[in-house]
């Protein structure tokens, strides 16, 4: 994957489940299973949504309410298509959440040496 793909964002609480699985959790495996380009799960020290609540990572606030940020990578078509999923996933644990789509230039898109040696030549 290289050029023009689309980033996939997915603003959630830490603490969102769907059952007993944390819901970052679940989006990044469905991305994996997906065959999704990449997911990136990002956390957060501050922050606030539609409900206006803040949430931060000072010592007397409950840390499980932390801002997380799952990134995804890959072609615009592949992103709309997952991101319809990504949706059903935030319904399914009855929580909030804010989900953005925008363009991006992908400049290097490569696994590292140690998967090299994995390739038949």
């Amino acid at each position: 994957m290289k050029g023009k793909a689309s980033l996939l964002k997915v603003y959630i609480s830490e603490s969102d489940k769907i059952g007993s699985s944390p819901l970052y959790e679940e989006i990044v495996a469905e991305a994996r299973n997906q065959g999704l380009g990449g997911a990136t799960v990002l956390r957060g020290i501050l922050s606030f949504g539609a409900s206006h609540s803040i949430h931060t990572m000072k010592i007397f606030a409950l840390s499980s309410h932390l801002p997380v940020v799952v990134e995804i990578v890959d072609t615009e078509p592949n992103i709309k298509k997952f991101a319809v999923r990504v949706s059903e996933l935030i319904d399914q644990s009855k929580k909030g959440a804010l989900v953005t789509i925008q363009p991006v230039e992908v400049m290097e898109y490569k696994p590292g040496d140690k998967y090299n040696q994995f390739k038949s030549f």
